[in-house]
């Protein structure tokens, strides 16, 4: 094919912009504008009903959105308009269609449907930036304009807003560049209108001014980080000012019951009326919530954000109160006197030490659980809905000191005490509870799990850990009455404190967490623990001890889960921990032919043991432990994970606030002031979600669940709402394309385009301290793993292995290049170039801005990046922007492996690098570990003056006459296209003068970012004047085919996707803020 034709390709659905406009047009549906496209969604089905380009011709953004108050139940008519152009839309039957556009000589800023009585239909008004209402009719296809009013203030506006639908009471107001809002009423006639009301209280521009749906108030959102609503009927006096956003407030509502914003912070904020104090932070995007619609019956918020995400908020749950002040915003319960409890006891010291909570009685229609609080004093209440505090016992073991674990539903609690006893406590339990003598020490730490998933069974795992370090896990069975019996003695090597632990005998695995962040894995011999008795507990030693797991702090919280991976026996381990990761360990049983691997560095641990020979009998079956994911939940810490409905959540804390979080869709379920360091808190499941805290002598209780009455939910995923740097693609045979993206904000994020018209985030990693400017799949590497190179700010230069792409999908740092020490202080990586890769190891070349170019051999099998060869003279003198690697066979066909590299000086060089490609050595060598890198060599030649300024770009191609092909582009907006034979790299010219360069000048309007070869006679090109172009190069000339806007706003990134399978043509990705698909059709 010769491709040439370029159009937007919308079927493919790859284009993920920035939202900036919605509005419902049912109760159930919204539109949703994002650039030049027009999307409808069914919100209750959560999918994509249609989506449309509207204008066509310009990149012009949809701004504005105005659905038709009244329409028939099939077809409704809707106005959209964006920067000076405007378009009537039909809806039909779920079905978009523009019935035509209309071009205004002024920007518009506001659009409303008016009843004309003389026309007796719908007409069209419009509000320009000049402080103009233009009438205009919507049936005639030329959007004629019938009349104009002026206002008397002739002053540039940010925003505008329409009230009434009759033509006669229309209200405008304007939100000028002055800090004041303008209310007046068009006067249909050569003269100026005047201004009813001047609204003055805002320190800086007005960015959004919205009507009430009755008229009788006027919200408006300002550069000054406040919200105001004003009293239009009574003066325009302010009814209230509302503060709390961290940036500018772009737009706001006002509503019966509550006001809503949205922000350039990237939060949504509630307030109910009358309350000065946000009832909810919705936290969004990082940057920029843009936009946001009300349902008709005012319950529903859609907001749109810069990171392309839509989401559904439900107001009656924000309006309740998902983010506390603090805890004594909560329904508390006052404990008694202690002398009304236990006369003997001094009331200076009493206080809780711990509690728990379950449900009595399931058929009390309560959200409140009941209360047990076990005293200093060793007395235990309980407190049940809707009644007193009342003493249940006294228990002497339990003075002065108890530490408590319970399940999540409460069934059963242990106390710990101070003589190495345990009491068992639970709701349906026996009286008196059991006390059991499982050590013969202080009892530190007590964790208690449901056994089996089956609740009527009525089994629980109670393990227990003392201050010398002993472990002990017990069986309970809690039926009619309590019975137990220590099933195995869980030693830790070392001296390592038991922190948290999960057991699961079904899984036939046992795993403990340490204080240092050490992670132990105990296979568990079902035949041995069914047996043992509880005199004599069966002892058991790691057989996979993973230091350092979490490497600053405590793990928290573990949980066993069975595995959706293919691997044999696999299960999946998620642990928390103080450092604030939540990470995914997999345990599988692999065949290593009786040689068990130890690949610390990437978090594959090996051992045969029990369950591995009981497996299979063989000792050739070994048990491998991988890490398959680490995700930073939060920048504190996070306190424990729960697994409810199916769900994972996590409780974190940070700057003394603990939050609720949904780990599986990263948003806050509740969140209160709270400090961690005072460690009373529980989480309670059972019919309902309950949050419960102690402070000295109450209890307070938070039923979640009542807050939370419709799930919150993105009908949209965001991608980025800072600038994408880097983009690269790679395909898997039983999925779309697969792209990886890294930008500003230094996360590297895994996606995939999918069929049903979708961008969809697989997985995402932190872990860049700075910008990533560069990404590059691994080619080669075929199966369900890939490995990402990525690099940037700091000199950053990681290796990521993607896998589980044919099932879920985990991303691990698998590799860190070592510090790179620059006289630069501010030196990053600007580009890299995969210069040869085998089936163990990958020959990278990176460039840096301290002018060196660097080449380091990645070993795959090693987790070990070695740099091999540097350029320590500096030969470009300039900071290097771009490089690409090319083969190519010379007279002796041999293969010539070189590098080429442009930097701001507008040169190209040129370096051999034959003599470092070597098939089949690893990284691992011993004189790759000792040797200091060896010299890159001088450049085998150079050609001057290809740009008159910084080369941006470079792509290369090796030409079937044993010639490699160059194209670049610059600073300098030209495209440039030179070849260079085989004689020319093995002679090493030095410079080289007669390279056949041509330039075809100005081929964009600004720099030119991103330039690649489709085939070897196409280049395609985007420079940040939001233009793509294809061009031909045909004896030695550049020719223009087809040039096109795109909606990305600096556009800095360009990536060419594999041709589709079923018409050949091949999809182009823009990236920069947003991401946009052309389709490139072959002639």
């Amino acid at each position: 094919y010769f491709y040439s034709v370029m159009s937007p390709s919308l079927l493919a659905g790859a284009s993920h912009l920035p939202v900036t406009a919605i509005e419902f047009l049912t109760q159930t549906t919204v539109l949703v504008g994002a650039g030049n496209q027009l999307s409808l969604y069914d919100i209750a089905k959560r999918s994509l009903v249609h989506r449309i380009r509207v204008f066509k011709d310009t990149p012009t953004r949809i701004y504005g959105i105005i659905v038709r108050p009244i329409g028939d139940d099939e077809t409704q008519k809707v106005l959209v308009f964006g920067a000076k152009q405007w378009a009537v839309i039909n809806v039909y039957q779920g079905l978009i269609a523009v019935l035509y556009q209309c071009r205004m000589v002024d920007w518009i800023k506001a659009a409303h449907w008016c009843w004309c009585p003389q026309r007796t239909r719908w007409m069209a008004v419009l509000a320009s930036a000049h402080n103009r209402v233009f009438l205009c009719d919507p049936e005639e296809t030329t959007g004629k304009v019938i009349a104009m009013a002026q206002c008397e203030e002739r002053c540039i506006l940010y925003s505008a807003a329409f009230h009434g639908h009759l033509l006669d009471n229309l209200v405008v107001a304007s939100g000028t560049v002055f800090n004041q809002v303008l209310v007046w009423r068009p006067q249909w006639s050569e003269s100026d209108s005047l201004v009813d009301k001047r609204l003055a209280a805002h320190d800086g521009v007005v960015f959004h001014v919205r009507f009430s749906s009755d008229g009788s108030e006027l919200v408006s959102a300002s550069d000054d980080r406040t919200l105001r609503i004003w009293d239009v009927q009574a003066g325009g006096a302010v009814k209230e000012t509302l503060y709390g956003h961290r940036a500018r407030v772009w737009t706001g509502a006002a509503l019966q019951r509550y006001v809503v914003s949205a922000s350039e912070d990237g939060s949504c904020r509630v307030w109910s009326r009358g309350q000065k104090d946000e009832h909810a932070i919705l936290w969004q995007s990082k940057k920029n919530v843009w936009t946001l619609a009300i349902g008709p019956s005012e319950d529903l918020m859609v907001a749109g954000a810069a990171d392309g995400s839509v989401f559904v908020w439900s107001l009656d749950d924000a309006a309740v109160g998902s983010r506390l002040k603090s805890t004594e915003m909560l329904k508390a319960s006052d404990l008694p006197l202690p002398a009304e409890y236990y006369p003997v006891i001094r009331s200076r010291s009493e206080h809780i030490r711990c509690f728990f909570m379950y449900r009595q009685h399931r058929s009390v229609d309560t959200d409140e659980p009941t209360v047990i609080a076990v005293m200093d004093s060793g007395c235990v209440l309980r407190k049940q809905p809707d009644s007193e505090w009342n003493l249940l016992c006294h228990v002497p073991g339990l003075v002065g000191y108890s530490v408590l674990g319970c399940t999540l539903s409460g069934d059963l609690a242990a106390a710990g005490m101070r003589d190495g006893s345990v009491m068992l406590l639970g709701g349906s339990g026996t009286d008196p509870w059991p006390t059991l003598q499982l050590h013969t020490a202080r009892i530190d730490l007590v964790h208690v799990a449901q056994a089996t998933s089956k609740k009527k069974e009525r089994v629980f795992d109670l393990i227990t850990v003392d201050c010398d370090c002993r472990i002990v896990w017990s069986r309970v069975s809690a039926d009619a009455v309590f019975g137990w019996r220590p099933v195995a003695e869980l030693r830790l090597p070392g001296r390592a404190r038991m922190a948290s632990a999960a057991v699961n005998l079904a899984l036939g695995w046992a795993v403990v967490g340490s204080h240092n962040g050490g992670l132990y894995f105990f296979d568990l011999p079902r035949e041995d623990l069914s047996g043992s008795s509880g005199s004599d507990p069966l002892v058991l030693l790691p057989a996979v001890s993973w230091p350092l797991a979490h490497a600053d702090g405590a793990i928290t919280s573990i949980v066993l889960q069975a595995s959706a991976s293919n691997s044999r026996c696999a299960t999946t381990v998620v642990t928390a921990g103080k450092d604030g990761f939540v990470q995914r360990f997999e345990i599988s049983l692999d065949d290593r032919n009786g040689q068990a691997a130890s690949m610390t560095a990437c978090g594959l641990h090996a051992r045969v043991g029990p369950a591995a020979a009981s497996q299979s009998g063989s000792a050739s079956i070994i048990a491998c432990v991988r890490r398959t994911a680490s995700e930073r939940l939060t920048a504190g810490s996070v306190g424990g994970l729960y697994v409810i409905d199916r769900r994972l959540y996590a409780v974190t804390f940070y700057r003394n606030r603990l939050v609720l979080v949904d780990a599986c869709s990263h948003t806050d379920v509740f969140s209160v002031a709270f400090a961690e360091r005072d460690r009373r808190w529980q989480v309670h499941y059972e019919d309902g979600l309950c949050l419960g805290f102690i402070n000295k002598m109450q209890a307070l209780v938070c039923p979640v669940s009542s807050r939370s009455h419709r799930e919150n939910y993105a009908l949209v995923q965001g991608v980025s709402s800072l600038d994408i740097r880097a983009i690269s693609s790679t395909s898997i045979n039983n999925r779309s394309a697969i792209i990886a993206l890294g930008g500003e904000d230094c996360v590297l994020r895994v996606c995939e385009i999918t069929s049903r018209g979708t961008v969809e985030c697989l997985a995402r990693a932190l872990k860049h301290s700075s910008v990533i400017r560069c990404v590059l799949f691994v080619p080669g590497t075929g199966g369900g793993t890939r490995y990402i190179l990525t690099a940037g700010g700091s000199c950053e230069l990681r290796c990521w292995t993607l896998f589980g792409l044919d099932q879920s999908v985990s991303l691990l740092e698998w590799a860190v290049a070592p510090p790179v020490f620059s006289n630069d202080c501010d030196s990053r990586v600007m580009d890299l170039a995969i210069v040869s890769e085998t089936c163990d190891s990958v020959l990278v070349a990176a460039a840096y801005s301290d002018a060196s170019i660097r080449l380091w051999r990645l070993c795959l099998v090693a987790n070990k990046f070695v740099c091999v060869a540097h350029d320590s003279s500096r030969a470009h003198g300039r900071c290097i922007l771009t490089l690409s690697a090319a083969t190519v066979a010379d007279t002796s066909e041999k293969a010539v492996t070189v590098l080429f590299s442009g930097a701001t000086d507008g040169r190209v060089f040129i370096w051999d690098l034959t003599r470092f490609v070597h098939k089949g050595q690893c990284a691992t060598d011993s004189d790759h570990d000792i040797r200091e890198p060896l010299e890159l060599g001088p450049p085998i030649a150079v050609i001057d003056g290809v740009h008159r300024s910084g080369v941006n770009t470079l792509d290369t191609v090796a030409l079937p006459n044993k010639q490699i092909a160059v194209a670049t582009g610059g600073d300098d907006n030209s495209l440039c296209y030179f070849t260079v034979s085989s004689s020319v790299l093995l002679e090493g010219a030095g410079s080289v003068d007669d390279c056949d360069l041509c330039r075809y000048e100005n081929a964009h309007a600004s720099a030119v970012q991103q330039v690649r070869f489709v085939g070897t006679h196409k280049l395609c090109s985007v420079a940040t004047d939001q233009r793509v172009a294809t061009w031909s190069i045909d004896h030695g000339s550049i020719t223009m085919l087809s040039m096109e806007c795109t909606q990305v706003a600096d556009p800095s990134a360009m990536v060419l996707l594999d041709p589709n399978k079923e018409n050949g043509h091949l999809e182009l990705l823009v990236a920069g803020i947003g991401i946009e698909a052309f389709e490139i059709k072959p002639e």
